[in-house]
């Protein structure tokens, strides 16, 4: 019912073999499958699998087209089935989506938001609306998060993105091929240039004569903080703003309003390197690379169950003990959801001879559920709701535990136009929810 997924779609001459490699540019989003869409002798046909994109997919399964969309998934439901992998499609339309569509239970009884979002086009469109009109409609009634992509039979792309802003969207070309996709950098990884983002409230129209933007819906944007914090490539841009110079913000705001006593400075890979690199700087302590993830390990942070998180954590991190060992280390991480993670790492630093450890976070505290689409909807899971800094630093072993404030943090990124709902419980929606309904409709 909720995901925080990538998608990519193609309207030119390379379109099947550049959304298929743009999928892999996006894999951080999502790792439990993938698909594309596309269209041949009239009609749209989908490929899709389980897993890892090159395990999901077989290039030779997939037709050439001019016309594809993609989609990278991980799913917050606690199941993997091929049934929920996207992209959907009815055989005249195909959807691909990034976000939660937080008022879909209103609607009737769908599996997913996904269904909801094709069952709902499909039916304006089968009353005669155009799908340009059929997508206004749906920007009227949906609430929540979504950049969505769907491709038509006709030979066009409509894009989406909802008018908050919550999941960013972003146009180029690569060649002669039209582009849009979940984040700037895997345009340009593929040598394309980047056009520009889609606007929050806009539709985008790609077709083989280029670009048509018309803006639907004007709302103040309250794009997802955590694109910034975790979510995103370091490499990428957001609305203009570089996600890897915001990583060093906060860490150099860490450093200034949250020093600690220590030696040395141990980012815990990958994401959180960039902000333990500001916080080095910043602080003078010197960084080293102490934790050393493995090649095969997966994000535990969107595997879709606790047991799933708890096997991946097992072989996930490795010790350079001789780097840590007598050692105060400072460990910065970007954000502490449950808490597993962190508990086993410092741990493990501490068997391995680290003198003391003082945990750094580069968020503020996650106190509430998400329902624009991250993977963290029972506040009983958020170790942020034991209470003080210091309760944390028991329950993970930690000899000191400080965050970023909610202030630090917008200085650090530099907009105050931000979703900071898991940090404050003020949800930037367009309806009004009993939010215990909201975790009963939505917790796994």
């Amino acid at each position: 019912m909720k995901e925080h997924c990538g998608v990519f779609g193609v309207v030119g001459p390379d379109s099947t073999r550049l959304t298929y490699e743009g999928l892999k540019l996006l894999q951080h989003r999502g790792q439990e499958s993938a698909g594309i869409s596309w269209i041949e002798n009239g009609k749209i046909k989908t490929s899709k699998g389980l897993g890892l994109v090159g395990e999901a997919l077989n290039p030779g399964d997939i037709g050439i087209s001019s016309f594809s969309i993609g989609h990278v998934r991980y799913s917050t439901t606690g199941a993997t089935t091929l049934q929920e992998a996207q992209p959907l499609d009815d055989g005249e339309i195909s959807v691909s989506f990034n976000g939660t569509i937080t008022n879909h239970f209103k609607f009737g009884r769908y599996s997913t938001d996904t269904e909801f979002i094709l069952g709902f086009l499909s039916k304006e469109i089968s009353s005669g609306r155009s799908l340009e009109s059929s997508a206004k409609a749906f920007m009227d009634v949906a609430d929540g998060a979504f950049s969505l992509l769907i491709l038509s039979v006709s030979g066009e792309i409509v894009a989406l993105r909802d008018p908050r802003g919550f999941r960013p969207l972003v146009l180029g070309e690569i060649g002669e091929n039209k582009v849009i996709a979940s984040e700037d950098s895997a345009i340009r990884q593929l040598g394309g240039r980047v056009v520009g983002s889609v606007h929050p409230g806009e539709m985008v129209i790609l077709n083989e004569r280029g670009f048509y933007r018309e803006k639907v819906h004007t709302l103040q944007t309250t794009t997802c903080s955590f694109e910034y914090i975790y979510f995103s490539r370091p490499d990428s841009e957001i609305d203009g703003i570089s996600v890897y110079t915001s990583r060093i913000k906060l860490g150099e705001i860490l450093a200034e309003h949250h020093p600690a006593k220590g030696d040395i400075v141990v980012p815990v890979p990958d994401s959180s390197r960039p902000i333990a690199l500001g916080f080095s700087r910043a602080s003078g302590i010197p960084l080293e690379e102490a934790l050393v993830r493995t090649v095969t390990s997966k994000r535990s942070f969107i595997m879709p169950s606790n047991e799933a998180r708890n096997d991946v954590l097992k072989e996930k991190f490795g010790v350079v003990e001789s780097a840590i060992n007598e050692k105060r280390v400072i460990l910065v991480d970007d954000s502490i959801v449950r808490g597993n993670t962190m508990k086993r790492l410092v741990t493990s630093l501490k068997s391995a001879g680290a003198k003391e450890v003082h945990v750094r976070i580069g968020s503020p505290m996650i106190k509430y559920p998400c329902y624009m689409g991250i993977d963290f909807p029972k506040r009983s899971e958020l170790i942020g709701n034991l209470g003080s800094e210091a309760m944390i630093a028991r329950e993970i072993g930690a000899d000191s535990v400080e965050y970023l404030s909610v202030n630090e943090m917008e200085q650090a990124i530099g907009r105050t136009t931000l979703c900071k709902a898991c940090f404050t419980g003020y949800y930037p929606l367009k309806g009004r929810y009993d939010l215990s309904n909201l975790e009963s409709v939505f917790a796994r």
